[in-house]
């Protein structure tokens, strides 16, 4: 049987890729952002806010914990089914990571 429910696209991207927040911004105008959340382990929620006005989205700020299989990422991967979502969550990685999540589970790849 085929997976007829669109994958939800989550971008992560942890507190050190928002150093340049303009570069950021033009780098994922092309994946069409639909809102951009902040988890409550990210210490400074300003270039959480500058990235979402320069996407032109909201922002959603302490929005919980937003680690991989908690019940605050799989609220977010059910209300974008079929669109992109961005998530700002604590850890190091200056890259940020795309996740596709449908019903088979989901894939982890670096955002190119």
């Amino acid at each position: 049987m085929s997976d007829l429910q669109c994958a939800a696209r989550i971008i992560v991207v942890n507190p050190p890729g928002l150093g340049d927040v303009a570069w950021l911004a033009s780098s994922l105008a092309r994946e069409k952002a639909t809102a951009v959340y902040a988890a409550d382990d990210v210490p400074d929620t300003g270039p959480v806010e500058s990235l979402a006005d320069d996407l032109g989205v909201p922002s959603h700020l302490g929005h919980g914990d937003l680690a991989d299989g908690t019940s605050g990422l799989e609220e977010i991967v059910d209300r974008h089914r079929g669109e992109t979502a961005v998530v700002v969550r604590g850890g190091g990685a200056v890259q940020p990571v795309l996740i596709l999540v449908d019903a088979d589970g989901q894939t982890v790849s670096p955002l190119t």
